[in-house]
């Protein structure tokens, strides 16, 4: 008996001990699992009330800034070149000289011409003579005795000699089309250029960026229409233009070409590949933020919150329009979903949840 009686007494010493042990915070086991239980069911979440407005549509293609005005020179003589105003990005004004060919050889044939020009003015006179006729009388010499009489002076040969003479001293110098800055420039100081290219010259104070759309985006574009571009350098920039050209014609991968016009504020270079960004307002649709719509079994989905119950419903939702932002959304009436104007729709803290989630809506 007394055996059993301290045997009773230390089982009921450790029973105390464990009670005390487990009751040091005032919790029971039992309320330690409520409390897991409460934190995996408060899923705090932020919403919005839906509303029917417009929608930035936003079209993105990729295109390739060009000069607007763009010309290609060349000399149609040969020589050296003795003189150039600068070398590639040197800004030129309209009819400035941008190079000199050496032009000692094109003068002297133009004194040549002028000379030839001379005699056969000479010969002219003595052939008028001839025929009874003087140089100051040439208004009352029949037409074809003036026709023989400058044949045989050879006066029209001469006068095309010294006329070419003139434009092959002319071609010795290459001058600027118009506003703008030389480029693909390789030729150097003392060089005879080589081929029919010695540079360019481009106005860059603005450009023109083609690029395509699909035929069913051609509703949402017109000529006139606000345009943006951004360069791969500086992806964030964004520089304005607007619609210029629409070229009415769909080739045979279902596209069109389209033409707008961006002014140069500085930092576009000719040839750079760009992302053309288009926008639109579409009226009257449901817009969301894309935090909002996730992807489930293959279908897009977003959450409503019920404020009745607490839960968040699992709403099946077709997508009309995006941009770089938000989705135009209606419901999926092939899976029976309902969405209405006036309905919080979970937009954060629903990557994690399940039709019939209980959610906390953030404070």
């Amino acid at each position: 008996m007394i055996r059993f009686f301290r045997t009773a007494c230390m089982l009921g010493a450790i029973g105390g001990l464990v009670s005390c042990v487990g009751g040091a915070d005032g919790d029971t086991a039992e309320t330690v699992v409520n409390k897991k239980e409460q934190v995996q069911i408060a899923n705090p979440v932020d919403t919005l009330i839906l509303r029917r407005g417009l929608f930035h549509s936003q079209l993105i293609s990729n295109g390739k800034l060009r000069a607007q005005q763009k010309s290609d020179l060349r000399f149609s003589g040969s020589g050296n070149v003795v003189w150039l105003a600068g070398g590639n990005g040197t800004a030129v004004s309209q009819g400035a000289v941008i190079a000199r060919l050496d032009d000692r050889e094109a003068k002297l044939r133009l004194e040549q011409a002028r000379q030839a020009m001379q005699k056969a003015d000479m010969d002219l006179q003595d052939a008028l003579l001839g025929f009874g006729y003087h140089v100051a009388d040439s208004t009352k010499v029949p037409q074809e005795t003036m026709r023989i009489a400058r044949l045989r002076a050879g006066y029209d040969g001469a006068v095309t000699g010294l006329e070419s003479a003139r434009l092959a001293l002319e071609s010795c110098v290459l001058t600027a089309p118009f506003d703008g800055k030389i480029a693909n420039l390789k030729t150097k100081l003392h060089e005879n250029p080589k081929g029919d290219f010695f540079c360019s010259v481009i106005n860059d104070r603005s450009f023109d960026v083609e690029f395509n759309i699909l035929e069913s985006e051609l509703a949402h574009v017109r000529v006139g229409q606000p345009v943006s571009v951004a360069t791969f350098v500086e992806p964030a920039k964004r520089y304005a233009g607007e619609v210029a050209q629409i070229n009415p014609t769909v080739d045979d991968k279902g596209q069109i070409v389209v033409t707008a016009r961006i002014p140069n504020p500085g930092g576009l270079i000719d040839g750079m590949n760009v992302k053309v960004y288009i926008e639109s307002a579409v009226p009257d649709k449901l817009v969301v933020p894309k935090s909002a719509v996730l992807v489930r079994d293959d279908r897009e989905v977003l959450f409503r919150y019920d404020p009745q119950t607490g839960k968040a419903m699992w709403t099946y939702v077709l997508i009309e329009m995006s941009n770089s932002d938000s989705h135009a959304v209606v419901a999926n009436a092939d899976r029976g979903a309902e969405l209405n104007v006036g309905d919080a729709v979970i937009v954060s803290g629903n990557l994690n949840l399940a039709d019939g989630s209980e959610v906390e809506i953030k404070r």
